[in-house]
């Protein structure tokens, strides 16, 4: 017998709500192959999560070290705005650390408000690769200082670095390398009512599609998006103007019907997959609580991405990718306080994340990758306890899922050597990775054609064409 849920899927959509979907990927079904077919059989899923931190996360201050000549130089440069070594949260490396000075380190930890994330670090669910940033080409100081290297246009400016991230170092912008992606897997993903690009912050750049194709179904933080006084004698009349519009010859009628009946369509597959999450037991109210959870936004919108993937059979899209952006990172003053209750929210929310996700059997389907566009001065703005930082350029990303290569800081974390080095002033730190490489990892992590991943990344040309090393085990 059939449950209730495919047959109000079944029963919706055989309505005749006519017209095509704009979050449809139509006219791409001729795209698949054999051996991803018998993927899709044996169950093979695989999601991508890009929790983006948004306005410049101080990551130096995320992680930071705890005893040795790098603590020194630490304390040194971050003055008013340094954490005392006692108050991190340790944390144990699977094997040292290189420096940029040729040097290795093993003794960091951290944020004080980041318990969690430490013991998901040294549980091997959670790495970092140090000091990553947007980048055309290797940099170094002199070609820097000269003006004689090719620089990320608009070095600095949040909008500018901000879509760097999500799609290349270069202008014009084309193409999120999320949305570019999800055209690269269209074979993986083919439910024509639900797009594999899911958004709860609204539309970005990293899901903008190169070819139009494929565009986000955006989430509330709570799930799908409900229609305005869509109820009572409003709803048979906003209905049976849809359908009229659907038929007309005005073409701007027809879109607008295609549109509102696609959302009619996800929305009640996005409720199914809902239904099919809450039928699996999992107390995911709990869960966040227990780990630290107060309900926050972002909490609310992992929960959601949660739940989604524990309802993915509503939807035949085997690799789905989410965005979710979390603010307040643009911390110019009042650094120590501020940060410290965005770095608690992060930990509750990471946490609260990754024990659903293990409830639910899919922590080993899932990477989610947190980082912003920029890292901070490592020198404070000011000399007092209101002291903040400023917008830097390298910075940490992280990436936590059962896949990933976990209990490591990966790449190569600056000396913190102020005015030689990495350094092009108050400890902007140059990168010691591109975004873009470790963006390409998670593209091949996601079953993308190893012959795509040098066209989804021109720039990676520049750094022996190869992805970030060793982020998915």
């Amino acid at each position: 017998m059939k449950g209730p849920k495919e047959l109000t899927r079944r029963d919706f959509i055989s309505r005749g709500l006519a017209g095509a979907t704009a979050l449809s990927v139509t006219g791409l079904g001729g795209l698949l192959h054999s051996e991803i077919i018998q993927a899709q059989t044996a169950g093979d899923y695989k999601a991508l999560v890009f929790l983006f931190l948004a306005g410049g996360n101080d990551s130096y201050n995320m992680l930071a070290p705890i005893s040795g000549a790098l603590r020194t130089r630490y304390d040194s440069g971050r003055g008013f705005i340094a954490l005392p070594s006692q108050d991190l949260q340790p944390i144990s490396l699977a094997q040292p650390v290189d420096l940029f000075d040729g040097t290795t380190h093993s003794d960091f930890g951290f944020h004080p408000n980041c318990l969690r994330l430490a013991q998901l670090f040294n549980a091997g669910d959670l790495n970092v690769m140090c000091n990553a940033g947007n980048m055309i080409t290797p940099v170094d100081r002199a070609a820097y200082n000269n003006g004689t290297v090719a620089l990320p246009p608009q070095l600095f400016s949040h909008a500018d670095q901000q879509r760097q991230l999500q799609s290349e170092p270069n202008n014009p912008f084309r193409y999120g390398w999320g949305g570019r992606m999800a055209e690269l897997l269209t074979a993986y993903n083919t439910d024509l009512l639900v797009s594999p690009l899911i958004t709860l912050s609204g539309l970005n750049a990293f899901q903008v599609s190169r070819d139009s194709l494929i565009n986000p179904y955006g989430l509330s933080n709570d799930g799908a998006l409900a229609l305005n006084s869509f109820n009572g004698l409003r709803r048979p009349m906003v209905e049976n103007s849809m359908s009229g519009a659907a038929i007309g010859n005005d073409l701007f009628g027809q879109k607008y019907a295609q549109v509102f009946q696609s959302a009619r369509k996800a929305d009640v597959i996005v409720r199914a997959a809902f239904d099919e999450a809450e039928a699996t037991g999992v107390d995911y109210d709990g869960i966040f609580l227990a780990a630290g959870g107060t309900n926050t936004k972002t909490q609310r919108r992992l929960k959601t991405v949660a739940k989604m993937i524990a309802g993915r059979n509503s939807t035949t899209n085997l690799r789905p990718i989410f965005f979710i952006s979390m603010g307040g990172f643009d911390t110019h003053q009042n650094l120590l306080g501020d940060h410290a209750d965005l770095m608690a929210e992060l930990d509750a929310s990471l946490k609260g994340f990754r024990d659903a996700l293990v409830a639910q059997g899919d922590f080993d389907s899932v990477v989610t990758m947190v980082g912003s566009e920029f890292g901070r001065t490592f020198t404070p703005n000011g000399n007092n306890a209101g002291a903040g930082s400023d917008h830097g350029w390298g910075g940490h990303l992280m990436f936590m899922g059962g896949a990933v290569n976990g209990g490591r800081l990966l790449g190569v974390h600056p000396d913190f050597r102020l005015d030689q080095g990495l350094d092009t002033g108050r400890g902007r730190w140059i990168p010691t990775s591109s975004g873009s490489q470790s963006a390409a990892e998670l593209a091949r992590w996601m079953d993308v054609p190893e012959g795509e991943l040098l066209t989804m990344f021109p720039s990676l040309t520049n750094f022996g064409g190869a992805p970030a090393p060793a982020i998915i085990v």
